[in-house]
């Protein structure tokens, strides 16, 4: 993660669950649909709802909808924030017996070229039972949620006039 993956804290080793995938369009179009939680209804299948302020120390009011799993209230605390780069959040299950850091960055590779990574760092006591039981599910909504929002992305861009990118 950029800086160094951020610490989720409590218990035993961290583990990682991430999804990456590229993307022909700026940056900016990106960071204009990432940043707008409201809008995030209107494409995104991972959190169907979300409200809140990106900005450091805010807590966000999410729905989480894991493929095969029940809608999950989440009211997360984000850490990080820099636009263009990363949006990274603190959240706890199982009464906090499950702790995680969850991100979304994306890494630029040229003016019209980025990578996404979307995922989430658990820890906490219960934290490898918890990806026994669940991390396929979270492992497919990272990647419906990146397929979502590349294709968003994409005919965003492509409505104001860019260039329809290669195949993926």
């Amino acid at each position: 993660m950029k800086g160094g993956a951020p610490k989720a804290s409590g218990g035993p080793i961290p583990l990682r669950v991430e999804h990456r995938i590229g993307v022909q369009v700026p940056a900016e179009i990106l960071w204009e649909l990432l940043s707008n939680l409201e809008g995030w209804s209107g494409w995104n299948p991972l959190y169907p709802q979300a409200q809140g302020q990106i900005r450091i120390g805010s807590q966000l009011e999410l729905t989480e909808v894991l493929p095969g799993r029940s809608p999950r209230q989440a009211r997360p605390v984000v850490l990080e924030w820099v636009p263009l780069e990363q949006i990274h959040w603190r959240d706890s299950r199982s009464d906090g017996w499950v702790k995680s850091v969850r991100f979304i960055e994306v890494d630029i590779l040229s003016p019209t070229g980025c990578i996404i990574s979307n995922g989430e760092i658990f820890s906490g006591w219960l934290a490898k039972r918890h990806l026994k039981l669940h991390g396929p599910a979270h492992r497919e909504g990272f990647r419906a949620m990146n397929e979502a929002l590349v294709d968003h992305a994409v005919r965003l861009w492509t409505d104001r006039g860019g260039s329809p990118p290669d195949a993926r």
